[in-house]
């Protein structure tokens, strides 16, 4: 099988890709260790949070009515009850000094700041007043008990932990990480941690892996000459020996005389599609084997992250229960043409600037943008999408940038 078949649309592959999804099982970690996983429960805190109301500013727990007409020229003068003596509850008339984060005492309805009081020789006098409620974070403010605070499928951020750990949820269920396959292929490529025989660094794999992030746990496997047997002894190695989930393999994806990874997924399986309509990433396929997914991706490193971005990262995402894809996104207004061509998704590198005058983000696009130009990715700072049914994007419309 050397020649692409039909050239298909970027959703149908999406789409078929997609029906081919296994998710992957679930585990329980430590809270402190789940930071970039995918929630794989719904989270309900079995506690207000905060526990009790607590001072929220350093200063003197009152009650706010007997601040009432404080003023500069006019203060007030409160006595001071020590914390724990006799009377739990503040009586009419008294403070107690507070930390931020103290327990409000018993009676008390308001802190007063510290820089509206003076205190000496037991006493406050009080130069502004207070509100009931104020500079008090109360009962279950945050949180509620039976509240849902994560939802099932979320990738936990750094503010997420706090979270857990604010309500006492020491251990998560998360989705495991699934095991990623990576294979490089081609005669000419050295490993740049090892050997540095051959002509062109193995930058492949390592952009895949790193292109994962946390969510899935890559697995390279190495460089494979460009030859039958030794592919297909790969392929089949990845699948025994690392208990791959799926398979990506970058590089004899085209239809010279050694690319040879279309005939061996053929050979030891199903290739759903070979060749989808998106620049850069035409060459890309994908199939089935042995009920894994495998991707045959371009060699060029450019077409292989466009693919990666379109097809690949789709499946990652849904195979450990995302919901929702993770790319960040910014609307910023087109100052210069993109040009493209109906019935052809293009994959755009631009670069993104904000104007001081205005106030608004504007992007054009890279200049230089071959397939092999790895450095048109590290100088851009997104890159944008333009569908098979449009002719560019013309100067002054306003689009959504993904940035990496």
């Amino acid at each position: 099988m050397k020649l692409f078949r039909t050239l298909i649309p970027l959703r149908e592959a999406q789409s078929m890709v997609l029906r081919h999804v296994r998710r992957v099982g679930v585990e329980e970690v430590s809270f402190d260790l789940a930071a970039g996983r995918v929630l794989a429960e719904d989270i309900i805190s079995e506690m207000d949070s905060p526990p009790f109301n607590r001072a929220a500013m350093d200063g003197y727990a009152v009650k706010a009515e007997d601040t009432f007409g404080a003023a500069p020229d006019k203060p007030l003068v409160l006595h001071r009850r020590e914390p724990g003596s006799e009377s739990e509850e503040l009586n009419e008339g008294e403070y107690i000094p507070v930390q931020t984060g103290m327990p409000m005492p018993k009676g008390s309805n308001a802190v007063l700041m510290l820089e509206y009081g003076r205190e000496r020789d037991s006493k406050l006098e009080i130069f502004k007043p207070v509100t009931p409620g104020k500079n008090v974070s109360f009962k279950g403010e945050d949180v509620r008990r039976g509240d849902i605070i994560l939802n099932k499928g979320r990738v936990l951020r750094a503010a997420d932990i706090g979270m857990l750990a604010s309500i006492g949820k020491s251990r998560v269920k998360v989705y495991k990480r699934g095991i990623i396959g990576i294979l490089s292929t081609g005669d000419e490529l050295y490993d740049p941690k090892g050997s540095s025989k051959g002509a062109i660094a193995d930058v492949n794999s390592y952009v895949l892996a790193a292109l994962m992030g946390m969510i899935a746990k890559p697995s390279r496997m190495g460089i494979v000459r460009d030859n039958y047997d030794a592919l297909k002894a790969a392929i089949e190695s990845c699948i025994t020996d690392c208990d791959a989930d799926a398979i990506l393999v970058s590089g004899g994806s085209s239809v010279g005389n050694r690319d040879f990874i279309g005939d061996v997924v053929e050979d030891l399986g199903e290739m759903i599609f070979h060749g989808v309509a998106i620049r850069p990433g035409e060459p890309t396929g994908f199939g089935i084997i042995n009920e894994k997914p495998i991707f045959c991706l371009p060699g060029y490193p450019v077409s292989m992250i466009a693919a990666f971005e379109m097809l690949v990262r789709p499946l990652i995402e849904a195979m450990h229960g995302l919901k929702g894809a993770m790319i960040r996104q910014v609307f910023a207004v087109v100052s210069k043409k993109i040009p493209s061509a109906v019935g052809r998704t293009d994959f755009v590198r631009v670069r993104l600037y904000h104007d001081e005058y205005d106030g608004k983000y504007y992007v054009e696009p890279i200049r230089v943008s071959g397939s092999g130009i790895l450095s048109s990715v590290t100088r851009s700072d997104g890159f944008v999408i333009i569908e098979d049914n449009k002719e560019g994007i013309e100067e002054g419309e306003q689009i959504g940038v993904n940035l990496w």
